[in-house]
């Protein structure tokens, strides 16, 4: 297992006047040399054995100050380079908006559509930089030991630009291209992925805790509504798919549950989402009966799973049905599931002896998948 950090680089003089900065091509101003150096000290101690940055100044020389603790041969990889503005290079949000008003209202609404004059298009640069990741990944399986702990775990740092972690995020997360822009990335940000037989696991997007001498970040857990609705059908979509093991080839996890069927079900739970980077990555529900609560969804995006998001959603609808004065947690899933009664089982839940009787009760779904499905409870 390999640990990968996905750095964003530090501050040039355009990062601080908040201005566009893509193919120009300049190095650190002076507050980005000192926060390069709180990166470097956080990362002083830790077991670095290679090194990728992208091929413009402000990430190399993110990199080198971070490298004068390890000594390590930079590799250079230009595909990992920013956007090309184009017309907007240099130009603050304000001005781009007061200059191409239409312009950027299409660009902010679909980027990989939406071509600015002079620049490079989304979609070449979103293919670009995804050559540019897989070529680094693809050549760490000689980095990869077989038998070290997650806490022995070697780390690759890869420093490139926001534009790029935004769009290798989004290809890992299952994401359409038109979402990447929407993903949080701060100046110095780091991304920590988990590299294990060929496969990368997200465990925490857009961390900045080193540059602050705060209490750690948590991902936030927020209650959803309608305008989180196709958030959480993505969610839900991309995790079911690990149903395709129980009701075969032909199950399709884009129709496990319909968008009129979220809705509807929205409207009689209480839904929560964990958020990472402006991105949701997790979600669960929560219903309340006159003597029990159930909890009707658990769902964590492959790519996060096994990060213990799982866990931090139940937590909080545990907390949600205490303050509700609940005293029984009911949770269904199928028979055949077996990493979901796993969890459960490992989460203090015990298998109920009248799984039938309570999912005629307390859930409406159709009887040959209730025939499959099992209920656990948990006193609370």
């Amino acid at each position: 297992m390999l640990k990968i950090i996905l750095a964003r680089h530090a501050e040039t003089i355009w990062n601080e006047e908040r201005r566009y900065i893509g193919r120009a091509d300049l190095g650190l101003s002076r507050l980005g040399k000192d926060n390069s150096r709180l990166l470097a000290s956080h990362l002083k101690n830790q077991p670095i054995i290679k090194i990728v940055s992208s091929s413009m100044k402000r990430a190399t020389q993110t990199a080198e100050i971070v490298n004068l603790s390890h000594h390590q041969d930079i590799l250079r990889q230009p595909l990992l380079n920013e956007i090309n503005f184009g017309i907007w290079e240099g130009l603050t949000h304000d001005e781009i908006v007061e200059q191409h008003p239409e312009l950027v209202k299409r660009w902010f609404k679909d980027p990989f559509s939406t071509d600015i004059p002079e620049g490079e298009p989304w979609r070449v640069f979103a293919d670009r930089v995804w050559s540019g990741w897989l070529s680094v990944v693809n050549s760490l399986h000689e980095h990869s030991p077989q038998r070290e702990s997650a806490d022995e775990a070697k780390i690759v740092l890869i420093v490139t630009h926001a534009g790029c972690i935004k769009n290798i995020l989004a290809r890992i997360l299952g994401r359409e291209p038109q979402k990447a822009w929407h993903i949080y990335q701060d100046k110095g940000a780091l991304n920590h992925l988990i590299y294990k037989d060929g496969n990368i696991k997200i465990a925490r997007i857009n961390d900045t805790d080193y540059r602050s001498s705060k209490k750690r970040n948590i991902p936030e857990i927020k209650t959803c509504d309608s305008a989180n609705k196709e958030d959480l059908h993505f969610v839900i979509s991309k995790a079911s798919a690990a149903y395709a093991r129980i009701f075969g080839e032909t199950f399709d996890p884009a129709n496990y549950m319909s968008m009129a069927e979220l809705t509807k079900e929205m409207e009689e739970m209480s839904f929560f989402g964990i958020v990472q980077g402006g991105l949701m990555i997790a979600a669960g529900a929560y219903q309340a009966k006159a003597d029990v609560a159930l909890m009707r969804h658990l769902y964590v995006l492959p790519a996060c799973q096994g990060q213990g998001m799982g866990s931090r959603l139940l937590s909080h609808i545990e907390g949600v049905a205490k303050t509700d004065g609940q005293h029984e947690l009911l949770v269904g899933t199928y028979e055949k599931n077996r990493e979901a009664i796993d969890f459960y089982v490992k989460q203090g839940f015990k298998i109920s002896q009248d799984s039938q009787r309570l999912l005629k009760k307390y859930w409406d779904i159709p009887q040959r998948q209730a025939e499959i499905s099992i209920v656990f409870s948990k006193r609370l």
